[in-house]
């Protein structure tokens, strides 16, 4: 057995168990390129839309914190009501992972299979095979990204979902469609209208949904309705601190129903001003169809008054993600055809995150159905890293 405990993915899940494990004195590989969707795929100049509280990884003792990081450095930092940019963010997580994890073996693993004997071959890039008795799956969203149908097939770069946007100053003064009403779409377009973009964003809905100020509050109104790892409120706060009692109280349909509900397309108080009176957003529209013509994007759109053409020169889908194991790339097929679901691709996990396949752990965004709706944040990634810990330290 060439390893122990195999951790696949260095994002904020990845690097906050391996922490714990770490610190348990539980042997373990990662392999992964440290905040690789962050670095890749979230545009420059981007802003988290966490509160900074909200914006930790995770190490048990609590020393290694985004506030410790900013006095140790001498950035600014307040709790909540001071937004992180992307930049400090990602220079805080290479502080973390030194401090806390150490050495990442920086490779891409291509494929998990199941061995007879019950453990599992990890295959990498490199050519490079090993054999590991338990697996962690902490491969984060980006596998799992949705687009219209009104849109498959359509080539990249013309047609891709928002998180493949790169650079935004590479779109100056092109024309740019978005569809979308959350915090990706406004972003994005706030982020291209600012290089000199033309841009133009679709909602279906009525009208946007902003979130309200956040302020620093005095300490009874923190009592009535207190700071949570998603939003405020004594409700948000079970759903931050809680995902176990979630899991074990609710059944899965109504799960489903409530992740698939909660916690909708919403923009972040500080993006509004660079939004509202400055980028076109048709609200009560739909994307009803979209082709490639003369190099350019023409995209039928449906509003109340009736259908419109309209050409664009790049059309991108902020349209979120959706769990579906069976698209986590590097899960051999033989593998996904083992794991038993509670519907379509959310896989059965139990309290400690293991799928039905022994010694296979399932963790952060493909969690989320079970575990409840923080496990599609950062935020989130304490609570795996903490059980898992505790359950491969107590199970040798």
């Amino acid at each position: 057995m060439d390893s122990d405990t195999t951790i696949i993915g260095a994002g904020p899940y990845g690097l906050s168990i391996a922490a714990h494990l770490k610190a348990a004195g539980v042997p373990y590989h990662i392999f992964g390129s440290p905040l690789e969707s962050w670095r890749r795929f979230m545009p420059a100049g981007m802003i988290l839309k966490s509160e900074p509280f909200a914006s930790n990884l995770w190490d048990p003792e609590r020393r290694s914190t985004l506030e410790r990081f900013c006095a140790e450095m001498g950035k600014p930092y307040q709790h909540v009501g001071r937004p992180v940019p992307l930049e400090l963010f990602l220079t805080y997580a290479d502080w973390f992972r030194e401090r806390t994890v150490g050495h990442i073996q920086d490779e891409k693993v291509v494929r998990i299979a199941r061995l007879k004997g019950g453990a599992f071959r990890i295959e990498l890039a490199g050519g490079a095979v090993i054999s590991s008795r338990r697996v962690v799956l902490a491969t984060g969203h980006m596998d799992h990204r949705v687009v219209p149908p009104e849109v498959h097939g359509l080539p990249e770069p013309l047609v891709a979902h928002s998180s493949r946007i790169g650079d935004p100053a590479s779109y100056a003064g092109r024309d740019v469609t978005i569809v979308g009403a959350g915090q990706s779409a406004l972003e994005t377009a706030a982020l291209l209208h600012e290089v000199g973009a033309h841009v133009h964003v679709l909602v279906r809905r009525a009208h946007v949904e902003w979130n309200p100020p956040s302020i620093p509050r005095p300490l009874l109104q923190r009592i009535r309705a207190p700071d949570a790892g998603v939003a405020s409120g004594w409700k948000s706060w079970a759903i931050s601190e809680l995902p176990g009692v979630f899991r074990r109280v609710f059944a899965a349909p109504k799960r489903h129903r409530f992740v698939a509900g909660s916690y909708g397309p919403s923009g972040a108080w500080w993006l509004r001003e660079r939004v509202d009176g400055r980028i076109e957003i048709d609200t009560g529209t739909r994307l009803e169809a979209a082709r490639i013509e003369n190099g350019r994007v023409l995209i039928r759109i449906r509003r109340p008054a009736g259908i419109e053409e309209r050409a664009t020169d790049h059309l991108f889908a902020a349209t979120g993600y959706k769990v579906d194991i069976d698209r986590v790339e590097c899960l051999d097929a033989s593998l996904k055809r083992m794991l038993a679901r509670e519907a379509g691709g959310i896989p059965v996990l139990d309290s400690r995150f293991q799928s039905s396949v022994p010694g296979l752990y399932i963790v952060g965004f493909p969690s989320a159905p079970v575990f409840g709706p923080i496990m599609r944040f950062m935020y989130g990634a304490k609570h795996p890293a903490r059980v898992l810990a505790r359950h491969f330290k107590s199970s040798p």
